[in-house]
């Protein structure tokens, strides 16, 4: 199982927001390490989704947790289709510290399941005679 403390998080949020500084706290709190917080500021609420969609096409991140002051309500749906989409947990700071809570959890469980499948393949053992 991945430890916390190497995890890879994006965090997307408004330039010079309280957000961000909630964001990278939450974080700190639950074991990421700041060397593994990357973060990238956009113009608008209304471009979370693309930035989003941008960390897990061209980063390393193992998650995404979007922290903005307003707007991300509306975002709700489509970042529900982005993160199965994607493959990857993404978080909002709509539920705050439970949210990245969930969002690490999710981060540990992918990768338990991931080494379990490479482990199988490996060994042969996910052939079965139905």
């Amino acid at each position: 199982m991945i430890n916390i403390s190497d995890i890879k998080v994006g965090v997307v949020t408004l330039e010079g927001a309280k957000s961000e500084f909630d964001a990278l706290q939450g974080l700190a709190m639950y074991g990421v390490t700041r060397e593994n917080i990357e973060v990238r500021h956009i113009p608008s609420a209304s471009k979370a989704t693309l930035m989003a969609l941008f960390f897990a096409e061209y980063t390393e991140v193992d998650c995404v947790y979007i922290a903005l002051p307003e707007g991300l309500e509306e975002l709700r749906e489509r970042l529900s289709e982005l993160e199965l989409q994607c493959r990857m947990p993404i978080g909002t700071s709509l539920r705050g510290l439970n949210d990245i809570s969930d969002m690490l959890r999710m981060v540990q469980i992918q990768s338990e399941m991931v080494a379990k499948a490479d482990m199988e393949a490996r060994s042969g053992s996910n052939f079965r005679l139905n």
